[in-house]
């Protein structure tokens, strides 16, 4: 009985660390700033920055930047590793709506999915900057052998100079920026100089929270986003919505990407432009109004 007692306890043990696993708490991860002349580049790695969908594999599941949980076909994770993995889903140069159409469905399409590449571009558990990471990376992934596994590849540049040279060539060849990983920092979670954004125009996204009416040949339909910054303060995008969101615009709660040129004195951004709709962000729930 004692022996019985014991084998009991021992499978439920296993029970529960599998369980652990594959519910693993999702690292932080690391989040970039903006690039600036000044910065010692040849103490970084460079990569291509992926036009694609931030997604961490916590060994046991896919996560979004957010936390939420990215329903990827069985296929697509099987055999992963069980020690996370920070990358993009990306479907290529130029077709983020792509990936953000697969990764939005709430059943994942198989064929959406086959267009998609996993770009690996760190291992949150591995010990060491991330230069000592990068072969255990690439080891990692080579292991795998799956074809839309892959490392993101890193080189260096030896000046400023160089960096925006291949800024421009990676612009002229249809890709988002560069991103810069220091070679001796830590993976940890949250902004830093650790990692580095470059790209020929700023970015930021906002929270649509209402609908401004058009005049004129826009007369009946919706002039512009009234959007929420992280700050509270709020901005209206008109410039570059499509005619057909101006006919159907994104609800409240939307968040949308906009692009601009530097910020006013105010900190504002300047010439404020609507990008794109954020579909794999979650909206936000309607305030209630208080009584």
């Amino acid at each position: 009985m004692k022996r019985l007692y014991s084998l009991c306890w021992k499978l439920l043990f296993l029970i529960v660390l599998g369980w652990s696993a594959a519910h693993a708490t999702p690292p932080s991860p690391t989040l970039a700033q903006r690039y600036h002349p000044g910065v010692d580049v040849t103490a970084y790695w460079v990569s291509e920055k992926y036009d694609g969908v931030r997604a961490i594999w916590t060994g046991g599941e896919l996560l979004s930047r957010q936390g939420l949980p990215i329903r990827a076909p069985a296929w697509f994770t099987a055999g992963w590793p069980a020690e996370p993995l920070d990358g993009e889903l990306w479907a290529g140069r130029g077709r983020f709506a792509a990936a953000q159409a697969a990764v939005a469905g709430a059943t994942p399409d198989d064929a959406q999915w086959r267009q998609l590449r996993y770009m690996v571009f760190d291992l949150p558990g591995a010990p060491g900057g991330f230069g000592a990471r990068l072969p255990a990376l690439q080891r990692t992934v080579a292991a795998l052998d799956q074809p839309w596994v892959q490392a993101a590849p890193q080189w260096r540049v030896s000046s400023h100079g160089a960096l925006m040279a291949q800024l421009r060539a990676h612009d002229k060849a249809g890709a988002e920026g560069l991103m810069l990983r220091s070679d001796d920092a830590p993976y940890r979670g949250g902004r830093s100089e650790d990692l580095l954004k470059l790209k020929s125009f700023d970015d930021a996204e906002g929270r649509v929270v209402g609908h401004v009416p058009g005049r004129g040949k826009y007369a009946g339909q919706t002039g512009a986003l009234l959007v929420e910054l992280p700050d509270g303060r709020r901005l209206r995008l008109g410039s570059g919505l499509p005619d057909a969101l101006r006919r159907q615009p994104p609800p409240v709660g939307t968040v949308v990407t906009y692009r601009f040129n530097g910020t006013h004195a105010g900190g504002l951004p300047r010439f404020a432009r609507f990008w794109r709709v954020r579909a794999d962000a979650p909206p936000a729930a309607p305030e209630i109004p208080q009584k």
